[in-house]
């Protein structure tokens, strides 16, 4: 257990740079001291990326027992919107572990919090989870929404996850999402759009 001491410092850069190596390393046994890290890091606004290595290192390390907990970071006011995108995957990604389980990023893509919905697909993504045809129905419903298409440039929407991961998919369905996609024209889509067109893992996009 080279990294407790690192954790359980209370100090932002040893913090992170302890949850990366476990992240790196898919280290396992380090659950209780990623949560007790991530507790204190939670009360830390500035702490985003931390917060982001963390929550990576849990899922990446199959913390299920997390997710009760992680769950209930979600309910706070968080000030920093980039982590309601890395508690979405590290929820999404652990109840996933063994067996599909939806319900979360359905529930994430009603929220209309756009970190959150592109959280979720980007577990489905990691996961490499092919949907069934109504579950890709019902996702692209959501994704193809106004409020997940806002600011393309400057951030990963939710398709760009279900777009990468297309690969994966039935012709049929991978044409549609490749098609949708199309219309934004925008250079690092359009590289994915490549990738996935001739059957590779659009993992431009690849979060951990």
């Amino acid at each position: 257990m080279d990294y407790v001491d690192e954790l359980t410092s209370g100090r932002t850069p040893l913090v992170k740079k302890a949850a990366k190596k476990i992240l790196k390393g898919r280290l396992k046994g380090y659950g209780p001291f990623l949560h007790q890290a991530l507790e204190g890091e939670m009360e830390k606004p500035k702490s985003w990326e931390s917060q982001m290595y963390l929550l990576y290192a849990m899922a990446a390390t199959d913390c299920t027992e997390e997710v009760p907990y992680l769950k209930s970071l979600l309910l706070r006011d968080i000030p920093t919107p980039v982590t309601y995108r890395s508690l979405a995957v590290a929820i999404a990604y652990l109840e996933n572990l063994e067996t599909e389980n939806l319900s979360f990023v359905y529930e994430s893509l009603e929220s209309n919090n756009l970190l959150q919905a592109a959280g979720a697909c980007a577990a489905l993504y990691l996961r490499k989870i092919v949907l069934k045809d109504d579950d890709f129905e019902k996702i692209m419903n959501f994704i193809t929404k106004d409020v997940y298409l806002e600011n393309i440039r400057g951030t990963i929407a939710p398709f760009m996850f279900i777009l990468a991961a297309s690969y994966l998919y039935p012709e049929q369905n991978r044409q549609k999402i490749v098609d949708f996609s199309r219309q934004f024209n925008e250079v690092h889509i359009n590289t994915i759009i490549e990738d996935v067109s001739k059957g590779k893992d659009g993992r431009r996009i690849r979060l951990f």
